[in-house]
């Protein structure tokens, strides 16, 4: 099949990484596959650039652009919302509310739209009412969790296919965990509220308050320099900047919890990868989470923005050596049920059952 994904950009994501993952896994199992990314739109006094652009049309980047995984598609780029610029094909696959408009408007040789929905996005974008109204699109619609499932046929009707995105077992794993004398919990720092940052701090603030002795781990993407972070904590602590991928699994196999905060998550792929590299999972009920989160089975979870519940399952993590090892090898356990292999196939038989072929 001719299969083109149209991702909003090339920044690290947990979403753009799992399509890109998607499309390079697709390639290897000879589709024809090609990755379209829209251009930063100009501001109104940079008319020159806009122009320069249209000049120039679908520039394509070299594969390597992608520094955060092993990428082998090139990246081409458009400069403006127009179907000439995209090829016709049997599948097209887009995320994000504005490609999702944009997608919905092409014709039909551009390929079947696929409308691969990674969050309920009108909960946090500042354009909420465009962004759900591309959940009311006419297309073919495949979420990454039960959770946006539901979402979508409770507020829109709509149906749409579940597919759990897998963790890269390849580059997530540990072999054999090591506990710490002192408890490492590891946490993501991102500049939006809703990843709950803010709130993963005062919980670590109410633990170290209660006498208790955790060593936090810290990393991200958004902030070079951490001191600003260590200022508005009030205590320093590990922080990592852009870790490699070999380096991200290092930082979760050498912690023993690994800390959400999150208001809400389409999926919550970090929570995964922590999860595969053995450490055990304290949560909050992010709705995605649950797919792989049970509550005192692979996980410990309470009710989102509940800053005390979050912090007394830490707790019971430290006190409790034996529910520790349970949850982290229980959780090991569920992330394994999910394969990129069965996942690519499952992905396939979507497109094709679209398509006609083999009905």
């Amino acid at each position: 099949m001719k299969i083109n994904f149209l991702l909003p950009h090339i920044r690290l994501s947990g979403g753009v990484k799992a399509l890109l993952e998607y499309a390079n896994r697709l390639k290897r199992r000879d589709h024809e596959v090609r990755v379209f990314v829209p251009c930063k739109v100009p501001k109104w006094y940079q008319m020159r650039d806009k122009w320069k652009m249209r000049k120039y049309g679908l520039q394509s980047l070299r594969p390597g652009v992608v520094e955060w995984m092993d990428n082998t598609l090139a990246i081409e780029m458009f400069p403006e919302p127009g179907e000439r610029y995209l090829p016709s094909a049997d599948i097209l696959v887009a995320s994000a509310w504005q490609n999702a408009e944009f997608a919905a408007q092409l014709p039909l040789e551009k390929g079947v739209f696929f409308y691969f929905v990674l969050h309920y996005e009108s909960l946090w974008t500042r354009h909420k009412n465009r962004a759900v109204k591309t959940y009311d699109l006419s297309c073919e619609m495949i979420t990454c969790s039960t959770w946006l499932k539901k979402t979508l046929i409770e507020k829109h009707g709509k149906k749409a296919d579940v597919l759990v995105i897998p963790v890269d077992r390849e580059v997530f794993f540990c072999e054999q965990k090591k506990w710490n004398l002192i408890p490492r919990v590891a946490m993501l720092h991102h500049d939006y509220d809703w990843k709950g940052y803010v709130e993963g701090i005062e919980v670590v603030k109410k633990i170290l308050e209660q006498g208790k002795k955790i060593e936090l781990v810290v990393f991200g993407e958004k902030l070079e320099d951490p001191r600003s972070l260590f200022d508005k904590a009030g205590f320093k602590f590990k922080y990592h900047y852009r870790p490699t991928r070999e380096r991200l699994r290092k930082i979760y196999e050498s912690c023993d919890i690994f800390l959400c905060p999150s208001w809400h998550e389409g999926l919550g792929l970090p929570s995964m990868e922590a999860m595969a590299c053995r450490c055990a999972l304290v949560t909050s009920d992010t709705g995605g989470c649950l797919d792989y989160a049970i509550n005192g089975k692979t996980a410990l979870v309470s009710p989102s923005r509940d800053i005390e519940g979050l912090s007394e399952n830490i707790i019971r993590l430290l006190d409790d050596k034996k529910l520790l090892e349970s949850i982290s090898q229980n959780g090991h356990e569920k992330i394994s049920e999910f394969n990129w292999h069965e996942s690519c196939g499952q992905l396939v038989s979507f497109f094709e059952k679209s398509l006609n072929i083999n009905q």
